[in-house]
């Protein structure tokens, strides 16, 4: 395995608190593995997003879309809200 880059951050003293209690619970090794971790999930979010983006743009080039007002009359039928008049 290769060593790893090595960067220095500085936290406020409230989120440091919390990484310090992160580790100490026993949750990450180290302040380095929760900030890698948080890393990790934030990339994945960002793909996923990312994916959920490109379906929408595909809906709509394929012409796979409703009006505004028609979606919105959707969603209040879908969740048994009275139809929007005027």
């Amino acid at each position: 395995m290769s060593e790893g880059l090595k960067i220095t951050v500085t936290l406020e003293p409230e989120v440091e608190d919390f990484v310090r209690a992160e580790v100490e619970r026993g949750t990450f090794n180290s302040p380095s593995d929760y900030v890698e971790d948080l890393i990790r999930e934030r990339d994945l979010a960002r793909r996923k997003l990312d994916a959920e983006l490109q379906k929408g743009i595909d809906d709509i080039e394929a012409g796979r879309y409703l009006p505004l007002d028609e979606a919105f009359a959707e969603v209040r039928t879908r969740l048994g809200l009275k139809p929007k008049t005027g």
